[in-house]
């Protein structure tokens, strides 16, 4: 196990935005193949005070990544018309990302913070993990369209502890983290929640008190039910689509405060319990009796499919 340090820069003396106003500068460090890489360290430095007119301000997205960036569809700042941002931070494809901005085109000209992830105090200690040998330092500049970017110029620190890999482990992980980096354009997750529908959304009768009410089987339905155990002919016997007709309503989804499963007009009452405990014939269908079927080659051996 040995630490590699890592100073670098990633500077042009002008970057023209695009009509949306956009633009990209990227940077590739090649590292040795073969090699499990921690993150202990990440630090960016801004050289320059860069040149930038326009009416909105200038945002600079500084990314470290085992891949090339893909830039997404979702904006970077709505109200200014600012879209096309990088990953997520809480994506697995960044290993370090830091939001730099805002830059104001008239003075007094400003060195704006630097928001960065993981912050100061957690990136201190180890991170993230990956064996891609390589890293890609990116700048993505929003700003308005058209618009010149001159004198931009940052270092990098980065210090990574590489330790020699299994071959086979290596090999998986470049594989996942190369589909990882294929990247997510849009993303929309996570559930809204209207107030007045927030009861019960974890404890469902927090605002009744007590517990859930359940629902009764009809006595005389439990013949319609329950499989018949004896052997007697006398005995009534069932079908198994009657059966699942009781399995369908056992399922039907019901409000916080309504006791679970449903009443049928003919049945009656059919609790949520009647599902438990089915073979999965009756759950999902008929089991075949052989499932793939056999091929066989000419000499009658077996096929492995």
């Amino acid at each position: 196990m040995s630490l590699l340090e890592i100073r670098d820069t990633i500077e042009q003396t002008s970057v023209t935005l695009d009509a949306s106003g956009f633009g990209i500068v990227q940077k590739q460090i090649n590292l040795k193949p073969n090699q499990l890489n921690s993150v202990m360290k990440v630090d960016f430095f801004q050289d320059s005070l860069p040149t930038y007119i326009g009416a909105n301000p200038l945002y600079v997205e500084l990314i470290v990544t085992p891949f090339p960036v893909i830039y997404s569809n979702m904006d970077f700042a709505s109200a200014l018309l600012y879209g096309n941002r990088g990953p997520m931070a809480g994506s697995e494809t960044i290993l370090f990302k830091s939001i730099v901005g805002p830059y104001i085109s008239a003075p007094p000209f400003n060195l704006p913070d630097f928001r960065q992830f993981p912050n100061e105090s957690v990136g201190a200690t180890p991170t993230f993990s990956f064996y891609t040998p390589m890293l890609y330092v990116t700048a993505l500049l929003h700003g308005d369209s058209s618009q010149t970017v001159d004198n931009l110029a940052f270092s990098v620190y980065m210090a990574l502890e590489t330790k020699k890999a299994n071959l086979t482990s290596y090999g998986l992980g470049v594989m996942r983290e190369r589909s990882v980096a294929q990247g997510i354009v849009l993303m929309n997750q996570g559930r809204t929640i209207l107030p007045s529908r927030n009861v019960g959304q974890v404890f469902p009768m927090w605002k009744y008190g007590g517990i859930r009410p359940d629902r009764m089987l009809r006595g005389n339905a439990i013949a319609d039910f329950f499989l018949p155990y004896s052997s007697s002919d006398s005995e009534k016997m069932l079908s198994t689509a009657n059966v699942r007709a009781f399995l369908s309503r056992a399922r039907t989804m019901q409000g916080f405060d309504t006791a679970f499963g449903d009443l049928d007009p003919a049945k009656g009452q059919v609790p949520d319990w009647v599902r438990f405990n089915l073979n999965r014939g009756l759950v999902s269908g008929p089991i075949l009796p052989q499932m793939p079927p056999a091929r066989y080659a000419d000499n009658g051996n077996t096929i492995m499919l």
